[in-house]
């Protein structure tokens, strides 16, 4: 191993790893909160416009396409042209974007401004894991990483919060100001602040004064090592997920990231949909839906606290084989028509072990690819789950028709699926005593 890479797995986290890190956190935030601007702002621009919900059914799986295929393509570009780079222009993409949605007076320029927003915001995550991976020691990077994929939904309730504030004395479209300015604003910090990829700069002769500066701020004497040129022969883009060494392991995570945000956006986008069929007020789906979130938060701490300590194959099967079990038993409860105190602890301990489950993978993902696929590793995963995120506009609707066993028998029959998956994934992260 060379002293570079040393320095970045063995060596003390120091405040200038932790600030690379914290940037990397705050792109997430932003990320997740211009995700759930559209949620928010939909009623007010049903009111402006005199349109129907489903009016926007077009906006939405039209902006989870563009998502998918930002994440691909900036995966993929972060590791050929630089995380740094591809990751700051993601969020002046979005950034731009989203507040070029003030200038919309129709619905179709809302879409158009929306699709272009979610390719920089599909664009952002792969890249900012990558970083986020490589800067933080070893020991710590799994808890890192999963905390760090928390972000998202913070995001999410930062944009709640925002809208409480903003959207009845200011309207829609200050919503779209603040969730444009921001990204702007921390993507120029960026510019002067956060440093490129080590492994990104060993790849490019011309980047090697780079190199010997970045080292210098991490405390490492470069070796001859450290200073030759990667050999470019290693990065193969999308082939790379698929030698021998890595095809099983990819195939593996893909279905574990497709079945969990498949099952966790039919609970996000149809929770408060089924609760209202069975009976139950507005304000109980609304409260469901928010301890499926919260739950979520829970067991993606849980995971964070722990993953490093015990490895990740300890933590994430159980979480499988009790989220198959939560799923049933929630259907169960629905079904049978109990009080809906019953009904919302329910979808609580399946958010902990569905929702939980996501932040999880990420540090999976980031373990199992070498540093010069890694991003292009992490988007490809979570573009292929974000597939089971647009379908599940479809099935939930299906599911609802047929009853709520049905809705929950799928929701346990992919975290089965799931386990599967997990359990045939090799690489797992290993636990502190064995890594």
């Amino acid at each position: 191993m060379n002293a570079l890479r040393t320095v970045l797995d063995e060596g003390p986290w120091t405040g200038f790893r932790k600030r690379i890190g914290l940037f990397a956190i705050l792109a997430v935030i932003l990320d997740g909160f211009d995700i759930q601007l559209v949620g928010v702002a939909i009623p007010a621009l049903m009111h402006d416009w005199a349109v129907p919900r489903s009016a926007f059914v077009p906006v939405i799986a039209l902006s989870l396409i563009a998502m998918s295929t930002g994440t691909a393509i900036a995966g993929l570009l972060g590791d050929r042209l630089g995380r740094r780079s591809t990751l700051i222009g993601s969020m002046l993409l979005f950034g731009v974007a989203t507040f070029g949605t003030i200038f919309a007076h129709s619905v179709t320029m809302f879409l158009v401004w929306r699709v272009i927003a979610s390719l920089g915001l599909g664009g952002a995550m792969p890249n900012a894991v990558a970083l986020l991976s490589e800067f933080t020691p070893r020991r710590r990077r799994s808890f890192v990483v999963t905390l760090g994929m928390i972000s998202t939904p913070l995001g999410g309730v930062m944009a709640g919060m925002v809208a409480a504030t903003l959207l009845q004395p200011f309207g829609w479209r200050s919503l779209f100001v603040i969730g444009g300015i921001l990204p702007v604003l921390l993507g120029t910090v960026l510019l002067f602040q956060l440093p490129e990829s080590p492994d990104f700069l060993r790849s490019k002769p011309s980047r090697i004064d780079h190199l010997r500066k970045l080292a210098d701020k991490l405390g490492a004497v470069l070796t001859p090592a450290d200073l030759q040129v990667a050999s470019h022969a290693t990065r193969k883009g999308y082939a790379a997920l698929f030698t021998r060494e890595f095809r099983k392991d990819t195939a593996m995570l893909w279905l574990c990231f497709l079945g969990v945000l498949t099952a966790a956006f039919c609970m996000f986008n149809w929770v408060p949909t089924l609760l209202g069929r069975f009976g139950y007020d507005p304000a109980v789906g609304g409260t469901g839906l928010a301890a499926f979130n919260f739950g979520g938060i829970l067991g993606a701490i849980c995971g964070a606290v722990f993953i490093d300590r015990y490895g990740s194959r300890s933590l994430t099967v159980p979480f499988a084989v009790l989220g198959v079990g939560a799923a049933l038993a929630t259907g169960v409860i629905l079904a049978a028509g109990l009080p809906a105190i019953a009904i919302i602890a329910g979808l609580a301990v399946t958010g902990v072990f569905v929702a939980g489950l996501q932040p999880m993978l990420f540090a999976i993902a980031a373990h199992l690819y070498p540093d010069h696929t890694r991003a292009t590793g992490v988007g490809a995963a979570l573009a292929v789950g974000r597939l089971g995120a647009i379908a599940s506009s479809a099935i939930g609707a299906v599911l609802i028709g047929i009853g709520s066993l049905a809705y929950f028998a799928f929701i346990a029959a992919l975290m089965a699926v799931v386990l599967g998956a997990l359990i045939g994934l090799r690489r797992h992260v290993p636990s502190r005593s064995k890594a």
